[in-house]
């Protein structure tokens, strides 16, 4: 939360939006979590004209990951009183935290993690600020999974305006369409967003390459229209409680998407034997076909986004803010990166070449570094370690 003043105009366009937002909404119940979250609570079919859909079956039995040389731990979660029965959460953005509405609209990172992306157009917004250290994959797949250490970066380094944030996330796009179609979930840290400076659990859509956010056209969560949410106390942008320690115990949450029966379900895990948690789904029709039928690129790793007049002087962290080369209990990780091959659930090994992208590259030191572990054998199978700008 920033204490920069809002633009002129700014706190009047925030309360117009959340307005219209509320009003869109069957709101029966409004509780606060622990951690000071306000959640709406909606009846599950007031969120759609059609009925709601079943969540992919887990596929269990599956063979344990674990790794006794690598041992983790799983978080805790901002979960508060639970909902009338027939009711899922919807939470409420807190707009009093925000400088501008374009703070909680903007996500065009997305444009810069595939340079070689072919539907790249002159008009494309501006994604100056973004940094990456990820790897890719071009493929056809249907869905990716992967498990991720919980670290607390600190952004807004040195001090800027309050908008910067950094992500442990991956990325399914699609460049059938004239406009990128993306899907991106996983964790972040962004006081505009999410009002505080912890780990959240984020999903992220757009439809038409970065250019809006807007109701059944792209957003975060469930800020705008589009997310479908299923479970009954878990959700997007849910507070992740705790993070990993330096050279100690490394907490870790699995992430899951999955095209079933024509919706891009997001799935949950912190019990590496046990089922995913479904928490809700993207309609695919919302693509309009694209990425609502196949998904062409991958990939996985950190950003980090600096608002600062030069981004090349900011020094948020990305994940623990150690380098890739610290690996084991020191840096960020994602293990077992997983594709999914086929419509019926099939996984196999992700299999991603890694790079820092152009923005990273193009400052005097590269701050961020990123080291992969391909089929490396081991129960981690596909594996990377990421992470800066401490050296």
């Amino acid at each position: 939360m920033s204490d920069q003043p809002r633009p002129n105009g700014a706190q009047s366009e925030l309360r117009d939006w959340l307005g219209e937002r509320q009003a869109g909404l069957h709101v029966t119940r409004t509780t606060i979590t622990p951690g000071g979250h306000t959640l709406d609570w909606v009846p599950i079919e007031s969120q759609t004209g059609e009925p709601i859909a079943t969540p992919p079956p887990d596929g269990l039995p599956r063979a344990s990951l674990a790794d006794s040389a690598r041992p983790t731990e799983y978080p805790g979660l901002d979960t508060g009183e639970a909902g009338p029965p027939g009711h899922v959460p919807i939470l409420r953005p807190d707009v009093s935290k925000v400088r501008q509405l374009e703070d909680l609209r903007s996500k065009r990172g997305g444009l810069l993690v595939n340079p070689n992306r072919r539907n790249k157009e002159p008009t494309d917004p501006n994604p100056a600020g973004y940094f990456h250290a990820s790897s890719s994959q071009s493929t056809t797949l249907y869905g990716c999974d992967a498990w991720l250490n919980v670290w607390d970066p600190a952004v807004d380094i040195p001090s800027s305006p309050g908008d910067d944030h950094s992500i442990s996330q991956t990325w399914l796009q699609n460049y059938s369409k004239p406009k990128t179609q993306s899907l991106e979930g996983g964790l972040t840290v962004d006081k505009s967003l999410n009002g505080d400076a912890y780990n959240h659990l984020f999903t992220y859509y757009t439809t038409n390459g970065y250019t809006k956010d807007g109701d059944n056209i792209g957003g975060y969560n469930r800020l705008e229209k589009g997310w479908i949410q299923y479970h009954a106390s878990i959700y997007p942008g849910i507070r992740i409680n705790g993070s990993s320690v330096q050279g100690g115990t490394q907490l870790e949450i699995g992430i899951k998407y999955q095209l079933y029966q024509g919706n891009w379900w997001f799935g949950f895990n912190n019990n590496e034997s046990g089922p995913w948690i479904w928490l809700g789904y993207y309609p695919a029709s919302l693509y309009g076909g694209g990425l609502g039928n196949v998904v062409q690129w991958v990939a996985f790793g950190g950003e980090v986004y600096s608002a600062l007049a030069n981004p090349c002087s900011t020094t948020d962290q990305m994940g623990s803010g150690r380098h890739a080369a610290d690996g084991w209990s020191h840096a960020a990780y994602q293990r077992n990166l997983h594709n999914q091959s086929n419509t019926g659930g099939t996984v196999v090994n992700f299999n991603g070449v890694s790079e820092v992208d152009t923005a990273a590259s193009g400052c005097p030191a590269n701050a961020y570094t990123i080291q992969t572990f391909m089929n490396s054998g081991s129960s981690w199978a596909s594996y990377q370690y990421y992470g800066g700008p401490a050296s």
